[in-house]
């Protein structure tokens, strides 16, 4: 049977694609398995990070968003469903690091969370956990762009396909308030727009 530690070896091994035996090492030691809870939340928006946290099973959903105004109301920004996805935005890894978004899980997620402080340590010293980062940061910018850029610049028709197309998987779980949200359009256009496409599949 597996430890705890060996299994977080393992994850960022097999999954991350670390291969370093001392960051490997340090990472098992700095290191987490735990299981966040549907609807609770990971982390508030403008909270300081002390860890950065990535799915490590298939199953689990979280969503991150936020606020418009003073009066509640948020915007769903993105969500993360695939082993190995960041749940925490890694912006940077500096010591004053906050979170830009309130991260929540729509479902039970088993999370492998890391020492902030660890991985700065192990970016300044270890060129594959630099890189590794630098990746992630990468990736999530690209996907800022591009989900900026279909918002200002594409139809409401256009909104959905890009969303089944960037998360195909989360059309059943994800509530239809939550796709508005992150569509950037009322729950009621999105319904309008569902009948829409229901009835074109049934006409052709």
């Amino acid at each position: 049977m597996k430890t705890e530690k060996s299994e977080i070896i393992s994850f960022f091994k097999n999954i991350i694609g670390i291969k370093d035996k001392y960051a490997l090492e340090q990472l098992g030691i700095h290191s987490r398995k735990w299981t966040l809870k549907a609807k609770r939340i990971l982390l508030k928006e403008n909270e300081k990070v002390s860890e950065v946290s990535f799915l490590y099973q298939q199953g689990g959903v979280v969503k991150a968003y936020y606020a418009l105004d003073q009066e509640g109301k948020s915007r769903i920004h993105c969500f993360a469903h695939l082993p190995g996805e960041p749940v925490t935005g890694i912006a940077n890894l500096d010591r004053s690091m906050v979170s830009l978004l309130t991260v929540e899980a729509v479902r039970d997620c088993e999370l492998i969370s890391t020492s902030v402080d660890c991985l700065r340590d192990l970016a300044q010293n270890c060129q594959e956990i630099a890189l590794a980062c630098n990746r992630m940061i990468g990736i999530t910018a690209i996907k800022n762009m591009e989900y900026e850029k279909v918002l200002t610049s594409s139809k409401v028709e256009d909104r959905y396909r890009y969303f089944l197309e960037i998360y195909p998987d989360l059309v059943e779980t994800v509530s239809k308030k939550d796709i508005a949200s992150y569509l950037n359009m009322t729950p009621e256009s999105l319904s309008r727009l569902l009948k829409n496409i229901e009835k074109e599949a049934k006409t052709n």
